[in-house]
């Protein structure tokens, strides 16, 4: 009898064993129960970040079309100009420091749903204006710290916390079971390898978890998402190898503890104690030695940094208006309180507060990137993190991605910036067709950059310490007694 009818004949015998245990049918219920409700949360939030995308895009349409009326009002003599520059469509500065700024979003991906990522860590839609950026950056409060710390159940939850338990559940006692009983005696008495035996029992243990789970995901997708799906077929290929890659994972992991030869119990315990520390204590050290190595300040010490550099910029502003009015006592309209005074002022002060708050976002900026690029190497020594990390990118919420929008973000930024304060330092009033000619933002994304070296770096991180653990398991096995 060949291995392979060997591993064929186990993998027939362990089914129908299997099929009327009813811990397998449990596990099956957990499975589908929680990768519908996890799809589900995460439509959900999609769903609302969308909503709140629409109500930004249509309340600045509202606002232009404000501002081209009051603009045609005062062109046509129909009104008379506001004494208030804020008031003022004509006044580059403050139509694009804030009233006409424009509203950017990162597009959401068709398997969005399946990972938060970073998304949560942002909000939905920025708002671009002339000012410096941390006036739209840091605009809006994103969620209660509390929540975001906690997380969210999605399906990346699901398949990083909970996926393993499943395979565990029905992997921990592979071979100590068959001791306990008293039947590995009596494989072992069998002209057959022990070893292909019990690998034709794990192939069915922890195939049939990582099948369904692979399969209610699909279905839930197509269910959920709809024709758009179709469009996914590559992030769908990757992300089901991701799963298969990280089931098999610990289904080896299970095998290798099974091969020292102890009790069920001893496996259940020790299996249970490599799961915290992969997804709880490795983690938790990796991001802590990355904070430790590459202190950031906080945004809310960042953000007072920058206001406290606008308002000295406010006041050495003053202080020379101050000085040449007292120089030039004739200059009668940059007589504070005047039309020209307060956008002369504001610009000033605009400028100023911009070159300050640009060095401290820089410096903040380049500590954060530090600490990610550290964090991100050492997430190797958790496959826990590499398949977070992996669903993320998968479902386009993941660092690459934004970084990407973040970048594109800063060049529009500096565009928006140029066509404003260049009208604005000439003192040239915004015409009709300035209104139509004002810069738009169009995300370019490109699925070829970044995110697929990055899924396949994080596989490949899983997959070294699979073929390590597989050695073990192949060792363990055709070494274990017989007899407990």
């Amino acid at each position: 009898m060949t291995n392979m009818n060997v591993l064929v004949a186990a993998m027939r015998c362990e089914w129908r064993i299997l099929r009327l245990d009813p811990a397998l049918w449990l596990v099956l219920a957990m499975i589908l129960g929680m990768v519908a409700y996890a799809l589900y949360n995460g439509e959900t939030l999609v769903a609302r970040q969308a909503a709140a995308v629409a109500a930004a895009n249509t309340e600045e349409q509202e606002r232009l079309a404000k501002l081209r009326k009051g603009l045609a009002d005062i062109q046509a003599g129909r009104v008379a100009p506001p004494d208030a520059p804020f008031r003022d469509p004509r006044n580059a500065l403050f139509v694009g420091g804030g009233s006409a700024a424009a509203n950017v979003a990162l597009p959401a991906q068709p398997l969005a749903i399946t990972a938060i990522g970073q998304s949560d860590l942002y909000p939905a839609t920025l708002r671009v204006s002339a000012g410096s950026k941390d006036t739209f950056f840091f605009a809006d409060e994103i969620a209660n710290p509390a929540h975001l710390l906690s997380g969210s159940f999605d399906l990346a939850f699901v398949l990083v916390f909970i996926y393993p338990l499943w395979i565990l559940a029905l992997t921990y006692n592979l071979v100590s079971g068959e001791r306990e009983q008293g039947t590995l005696a009596l494989t072992a008495s069998c002209p057959v390898q022990v070893r292909t035996v019990m690998a034709g029992k794990l192939l069915v243990r922890a195939g049939i978890p990582m099948l369904v789970t692979v399969a209610a995901v699909f279905a839930g997708l197509a269910l959920i998402v709809g024709g758009t799906l179709v469009s996914a077929v590559q992030p769908l290929a990757v992300l089901s190898w991701a799963m298969i890659v990280y089931g098999a994972f610990w289904a080896v992991l299970a095998a290798a503890v099974n091969g020292l030869g102890r009790d069920s119990a001893y496996n259940a315990l020790l299996l249970v104690a490599a799961w915290i520390g992969v997804l709880l204590i490795v983690p938790s050290l990796v991001n802590a030695w990355s904070e430790a190595r590459y202190p950031s300040p906080s945004r809310a010490e960042m953000v007072l940094a920058v206001r406290a550099a606008s308002v000295d910029a406010d006041r050495e502003r003053n202080a020379a208006l101050a000085r040449y009015q007292d120089e030039h006592p004739q200059e009668t309209e940059l007589q504070r309180g005047s039309y020209r005074e307060r956008t002369l002022r504001r610009l000033a002060v605009q400028l100023a507060a911009t070159a300050h708050s640009e060095e401290i976002m820089a410096a903040h900026e380049a500590q954060i990137q530090r600490q990610h690029a550290l964090a991100e190497r050492l997430a190797y020594a958790s496959p826990a993190l590499l398949m977070h990390d992996a669903l993320a990118e998968i479902a386009g919420t993941g660092r690459s991605r934004y970084r990407a929008f973040f970048a594109q973000v800063d060049r529009f930024h500096q565009e928006w910036r140029e066509f404003f304060i260049s009208r604005a330092q000439a003192e040239q009033m915004l015409t009709a067709g300035d209104y139509s000619h004002f810069p738009q933002f169009s995300f370019a994304d490109n699925p070829g950059t970044g995110i697929l070296s990055r899924v396949a770096s994080a596989l490949i991180g899983i997959g070294v310490p699979f073929l390590l653990l597989a050695a073990m398991a192949a060792r363990g096995l055709r070494r274990c007694r017989v007899v407990g």
